[in-house]
């Protein structure tokens, strides 16, 4: 899957059956994986709206370890 814009994501192969989302939040220089609460189930339909149940609350910073500041550019 990939980013298209907001809440919209694309992906070029169609899965089939129930879906699980995992989403990675990095913050700082780390990473953590968070399940979305709500699976898809296997009669979900491209181009209808879904609510993972997941609220970030964490953002990321900057990645360059070497030259980073710690201020959010």
């Amino acid at each position: 899957m990939s980013h298209n814009y907001g809440a919209v994501w694309d992906t070029s192969g169609v899965p089939s059956g129930a879906l699980q989302f995992r989403f990675v939040i990095t913050a700082g220089y780390d990473g953590k994986y968070i399940w979305a609460q709500h699976v898809l189930l296997t009669d979900w339909k491209s181009g209808v709206i879904y609510d993972s149940g997941v609220q970030f609350t964490d953002i990321a910073q900057e990645g360059c370890s070497p030259c980073d500041d710690e201020t959010w550019k």
